[in-house]
């Protein structure tokens, strides 16, 4: 009921409001592995035409995703389609698909292909609802929506069905790639932009703090080596040449940069917000992506991501306010799996704490499933808080589906770091209002979601396989900040409001009919 009264409220506050504010240009700007609180450590080291600007002459929301576990990928899904991943379909990083006996990637498809490099193409379809894009589409056959991320998966569930393109960080190349989903061919100024190669530019200047460029950077490096030096540096090259791949770029700074740089180029060839017909640019960046476990929150890795991050948002309001003209777009700025703190952060504020290993539960559980049922492969699968059974076999054996998710919930919840077990029955059976069991269920899909599902304690993460390993990566910070800039936005904003709002809202900005499949 409240959720339904807020809805209402932010409809008919913004609906007169953007009456005389029409946007010409809607800029999302998602940030992942970000700690939020990053932006009151830092307030006296930012700019004042950046993340300040936002502050100061925005407003701000706490906004709730609704669901326990954020992922990238799930929660651009949630923020363009106003819908929980229940409804949007998009639980995860993967999920076992039981009709095709086999984990399924939530936006690759071996049918299409990588455009710019080689490889398989992505695209949306897992997605079941519209998104922003689409509607506006619908609504205005002269609107273009554009997305850009640094990986494959956000630019894709960002851009949805309908964009015109979606461009990502090519890890072989170190160039902008998209998927034949999009186009048949990459456009003129996008290979023209390619070929300047900004990655090796980068790769060769090496990754200093920002107030060290500048300076003796063969002296830097002889510091760093000997320990002597208070700040870092990182031979990207060396790097380069030991694993070859432009992904480590990923795990700096500079891949920040990157988007920015290839997003004005695309509001300039693109000429995205120069007429009445509303367009779309999804931007999302990120914090040292399959890194941001490597340093600790306060670290100066970290604060120099923070204010080149800065910057990157200064310049891109800048040639937003040139080309677009101040007052003709509007800006919004969240995070998507938001960074906790570490055991070992936490240890130090003497809070129990650790690292749980879903792959060691499962191996004993598998042994313990064998002594009480016999010798099988109970377990197909496990990912992302989730536990898949063989639900053929089971039938095959003749025991009954929901005393082995009770048999398999009852032993994990003896597991030091896990507070709770809910089983796939109980979710589609049973129905639950508030706490932890809803937020389970607002992510719970019914064809895509395991057998059983796991809660973690508050101050518990779970364990990699290793760096690269990403299924096993989320956060537990379902409530992050929510900045909203520019023509349309009400003097008035509630202090908190579900994510899922935030749709209906910039439907309203942009006098468009709020898509049918958004649950008020």
């Amino acid at each position: 009921m409240k959720k339904g009264l807020l809805g209402v409220w932010l409809l008919l506050s913004i609906g007169v409001f953007a009456a005389e504010n029409k946007s010409r240009l809607v800029v999302g700007i998602t940030i992942n592995h970000f700690y939020p609180e990053w932006l009151m450590i830092y307030e006296n080291d930012l700019s004042e035409g950046g993340f300040k600007r936002l502050f100061s002459q925005g407003k701000k929301v706490m906004a709730d995703y609704r669901y326990l576990y954020t992922q990238t990928g799930a929660d651009q899904a949630t923020i363009y389609t106003g819908l929980l991943p229940s409804e949007h379909g998009i639980v995860a990083h993967q999920w076992y698909d039981r009709l095709r006996n086999r984990r399924q990637d939530n936006v690759s498809d071996g049918k299409l292909t990588l455009l710019g490099e080689e490889g398989n193409g992505l695209a949306p379809d897992a997605l079941q609802s519209m998104t922003l894009g689409c509607v506006m589409k619908m609504n205005n056959g002269f609107s273009k929506v554009y997305s850009v991320g640094v990986n494959g998966e956000e630019a894709v569930l960002s851009g949805g069905s309908c964009a015109n393109l979606a461009l990502w960080l090519g890890e072989h190349t170190g160039k902008w790639v998209s998927s034949s989903y999009y186009a048949d061919s990459l456009p003129g100024w996008l290979s023209d932009y390619n070929a300047r190669m900004e990655s090796d530019f980068f790769i060769r200047r090496g990754w200093m703090s920002l107030g060290d460029e500048g300076g003796n950077l063969f002296a830097l490096k002889l510091k760093n080596r000997v320990g002597l030096s208070s700040g870092f540096y990182y031979d990207l090259a060396q790097a380069k040449r030991r694993y070859d791949t432009y992904r480590i770029l990923k795990a700096t700074p500079y891949v920040n940069t990157l988007v920015t740089n290839v997003a004005m180029e695309l509001m300039k060839n693109e000429r995205l917000g120069v007429d009445n017909d509303p367009d779309l640019l999804a931007l999302n960046f990120s914090c040292l992506d399959y890194m941001n476990r490597d340093f600790g929150v306060y670290d100066r890795e970290f604060q120099d991501v923070v204010m080149r991050l800065d910057l990157d948002i200064e310049r891109l309001l800048a040639e937003l306010d040139q080309s677009v003209g101040e007052g003709n777009y509007t800006v919004f700025l969240t995070f998507s799996e938001a960074r906790e703190l570490l055991p070992d952060e936490l240890g130090r504020m003497r809070l129990p704490s650790g690292y749980f290993s879903i792959f060691k539960a499962v191996a004993l559980l598998k042994s313990f499933l064998n002594l009480i049922y016999g010798e099988g492969d109970w377990v197909l699968d496990y990912d992302a808080t989730q536990i898949y059974l063989d639900r053929t076999l089971i039938d095959q054996k003749g025991i009954s589906l929901k005393d082995i998710q009770d048999k398999v919930a009852n032993f994990l919840i003896e597991f030091e770091g896990v507070s709770r077990v809910l089983t796939a029955h109980s979710l589609v059976q049973g129905g639950s209002s508030a706490g932890v069991d809803v937020l389970c269920q607002n992510a719970y899909s019914q064809k895509r979601s395991g057998d059983v599902l796991y809660v973690l304690q508050p101050t518990w993460i779970p364990t990699l396989k290793d760096r690269e390993d990403s299924y096993a990566r989320y956060s537990k910070r379902n409530k992050v900040p929510l900045y909203l800039y520019g023509a349309g936005i009400p003097e008035k904003m509630p202090e908190v409001c579900p994510m899922t709002s935030l749709l209906p809202l910039l439907c309203n900005l942009l006098h468009i009919p709020v898509p049918y499949t958004v649950i008020p």
